[in-house]
């Protein structure tokens, strides 16, 4: 669904691979295809949950390329670019602005340890050589980096910087983000507290399990901004019993698992993570039934 600015539900999209383990776009097409039915207001590519940076470039360019094509009249896409060497984070910036993306997020750069000043100049180079929205993506799980608000406010402050992807459980930071008036963008990258993200400011959310229930984060989106808190809770619930379950086992495998049960086959994460095994796929469908999700999400 086409709204203004970017606000609204972007799920951050399974990229999808053949039977021999080869980036697919047609698979791509028909994920994208399902979320939009879903009336999901955009797309987040090639992240975490997308792989972005186990793909080659070539097929993160080509995952843009589909996802764009995919969201004509229909939503927006932000291009995750980050990769370990600046270069080539550059140049995927510099594709998604061809390919007419309509926006770009980076990781900071964090494989050696750069100094902030290093992550600084990163941003700066991204946000220029793409010419878009470049929002930064907050997930010091990952990076193990977290920043200051006064490191963040000089992130915020370089042209071309418009938000941020907030994937952290401290709302109060992300409040103080917000209230250091430069009003930026946020949006929330915890899917377990979408609701309370937005209750705290934010006003979008990307998350990996936006492609499983994609109706429900729309309808949590919808709900609040109805104040109707009561059904947002109640979608929420239903979004946070099937994460629990899916942390029975590995999460991504448990991801594509489930897409493949819903009739929407994305092949094998890329290794080093490995595909649920028969014995990890019942735990993962007893902890559905046990939920109660198994009829809700139709498998």
């Amino acid at each position: 669904m086409l709204i203004d600015g970017f606000n609204g539900v972007y799920p951050a999209a399974v990229s999808p691979k053949d039977d021999e383990g080869n980036f697919c776009g047609q698979r791509l097409e028909a994920l994208v295809a399902r979320l939009y039915e879903s009336n999901v207001h955009g797309l987040y590519m090639c992240g975490n949950t997308g792989e972005g940076y186990l793909l080659s470039s070539s097929a993160r360019k080509e995952a843009v390329e589909v996802a764009v094509d995919a969201s004509k009249g229909k939503g927006k896409v932000v291009a995750h670019v980050g990769a370990p060497a600046e270069e080539d984070a550059v140049a995927l910036a510099k594709h998604a602005a061809q390919a007419g993306a309509d926006a770009i997020s980076s990781l900071p750069p964090y494989v050696q340890g750069y100094s902030f000043d290093e992550v600084h100049a990163y941003y700066t180079r991204l946000a220029y050589a793409s010419g878009l929205p470049t929002f930064v993506y907050y997930i010091p799980v990952i990076t193990h980096r977290e920043f200051s608000l006064a490191e963040m406010d000089q992130l915020l402050d370089i042209e071309g910087v418009a938000g941020l992807k907030f994937t952290n459980h401290n709302l109060y930071l992300m409040e103080g983000i917000m209230d250091g008036g430069r009003n930026p963008h946020v949006f929330n990258g915890h899917d377990e507290v979408f609701l309370a993200g937005m209750a705290m400011g934010a006003r979008a959310g990307i998350g990996t399990y936006y492609n499983i229930m994609p109706d429900h984060f729309v309808g949590i989106y919808e709900a609040f901004l109805a104040k109707d808190l009561e059904t947002g809770f109640k979608l929420q619930r239903d979004v946070n019993r099937l994460i629990r379950a899916a942390q029975t086992v590995r999460q991504n495998g448990a991801v594509h698992t489930l897409l493949k049960w819903q009739g929407i086959p994305c092949g094998d994460p890329i290794r080093p993570a490995r595909p649920l095994d028969d014995a990890d796929e019942k735990k993962l469908r007893t902890a559905l039934e046990e939920a109660g999700l198994s009829e809700m999400l139709k498998i």
